[in-house]
């Protein structure tokens, strides 16, 4: 006799599924794409932390290292004004030099009486000078004029209008004037100045490319000390192991009537106007001082 299995089911009802099995298999797969979108999730976050992280350093390293080249380059400037103080000093410039924290160093002194006065210039002289900057005789004769018209004496002061001041008080005024690019700022700034008081630069101390630039001579001025008192801009190029460059430029009167043995009148965040000069592996440079 066959026995046979009565279930107990009662009519009209479904089996039940054993426990956890294959019952509801969406919430499983549900479940698994959770977990996987979790953990891709949580490994964006942390390569983002990572490279955040990582990011911050670099720019942090970054900005020490340009705050520590400015910082050599403005005491690349007081050290020039020290040597020309110094009338013991046996040194001349340009100067290069290594300074304390392996930064090269180069040292340019240009004096304002080797510039164009922007005030006091006569109209030839700064038409001759634009006209070689700009290399457009209409162009170079324009800017000329308007220069001459800026530094006119200003009219009558009313209520309604106001006088202007006199003339140029710095040469950083000079982009205020008709038909002067910014390329072309940039570049007379380097050769103008508003406090020598002369008609024309005088070209023993002028730099070789204002006076190649005036037609003065095709000599190389001469190396030279700075006459004092006098005004002078003190140029410091600066460049760190790193590759990485700074350069910083001051305007000082040394001598001053005010009766202090300098004044510093203006700083300056200089162009680069060349490739820093190149050193052969086996060039030693000199301490700029010693500490």
């Amino acid at each position: 006799m066959r026995l046979t299995e009565h279930s107990t089911l009662q009519p009209g009802s479904r089996p039940i599924a054993s426990a956890y099995g294959r019952a509801h298999p969406d919430r499983r797969g549900f479940a698994l794409v959770t977990v996987i979108w979790g953990l891709g999730l949580l490994t964006l976050l942390g390569t983002a932390v990572i490279v955040g992280a990582r990011y911050r350093a670099k720019t942090a390293m970054t900005d020490g290292i340009v705050a520590s080249t400015a910082a050599a380059a403005e005491s690349a400037v007081n050290l020039a004004i020290a040597i020309i103080l110094d009338p013991t000093s046996g040194a001349s410039f340009p100067l290069r030099c290594r300074m304390p924290q392996g930064e090269l160093l180069d040292i340019a002194v240009e004096e304002e009486i080797g510039k164009v006065d922007l005030n006091a210039a006569s109209s030839s002289t700064l038409e001759r000078f634009f006209v070689g900057l700009t290399r457009d005789k209409a162009l170079g004769s324009r800017i000329a004029q308007n220069v001459v018209g800026f530094r006119k004496p200003p009219q009558a002061a009313n209520a309604k209008n106001p006088a202007k001041s006199s003339g140029f008080s710095t040469v950083m005024e000079l982009d205020q004037i008709e038909n002067v690019s910014p390329s072309i700022f940039r570049a007379a700034a380097r050769y103008t100045t508003v406090l020598s008081g002369r008609e024309q630069p005088a070209p023993e101390a002028a730099t070789a490319a204002l006076r190649s630039l005036m037609n003065f001579d095709s000599g190389r001025p001469e190396r030279r000390r700075p006459t004092l008192p006098g005004s002078l801009t003190i140029r410091a190029d600066v460049s760190a192991p790193d590759g990485s460059r700074y350069i910083r430029e001051a305007l000082v009167s040394l001598g001053a009537a005010s009766g202090q043995l300098y004044v510093v009148r203006e700083w300056r965040r200089g162009d680069i106007v060349g490739e820093p000069v190149k050193r052969s592996n086996g060039e030693t440079l000199q301490a700029c001082f010693k500490l």
